[in-house]
């Protein structure tokens, strides 16, 4: 039996995913990057805290790389949303440009991952795993909102994320 709450810790990083996103999509990044390197930080140590209790508790292995897949997925999201804060504080001061359709859709694609990450510790059946057509839906319209934000910028400017 785990000794640890895994659900506390993905919620966590859900959590933390959430924040750095907010905070990559509101007022051009000014500003953000400590917030985002302070975020890091908390990302790192609760992924080092996760994967100690990984090999101290028995778990099958399956279940061990599902957890750990999860968990490193929200330290990507950290990883984009910190890459977007520097590229957008460098677009803002070439373009002068409002970001905000791109951001609010960001916004709510982390709000739906922490939601569908809270409801993990829910599930009993594979048959009550969510169903994630209105993630996608709204992941296609981030990717044409970032295409439109590619449109404008200068060639030299550009978001990695």
């Amino acid at each position: 039996m785990a000794k640890t709450n895994y659900f506390e810790l993905i919620d966590e990083l859900a959590g933390l995913a959430e924040d750095s996103v907010r905070i990559a999509s509101s007022s051009c990044g000014k500003g953000a990057l400590r917030e985002q390197t302070d975020i890091r930080r908390k990302c790192d140590a609760l992924i080092c805290e996760l994967e100690t209790a990984l090999f101290v508790d028995f778990l099958p292995p399956l279940e061990r790389d599902s957890i750990a897949v999860c968990a490193h997925c929200f330290s990507r999201i950290i990883d984009k949303a910190a890459d977007l804060s520097a590229s957008l504080e460098e677009a803002c001061k070439v373009n002068g440009e409002n970001w905000n359709t791109e951001g609010e859709i960001c916004q709510k694609l982390a709000q739906m991952l922490k939601k569908h990450a809270a409801s993990l510790r829910c599930l009993r059946k594979p048959s009550q795993t969510p169903a994630f057509k209105e993630f996608r839906k709204l992941l296609g319209e981030g990717r044409r909102a970032h295409s439109d934000t590619l449109r404008k910028l200068n060639a030299g400017v550009l978001p990695r994320s």
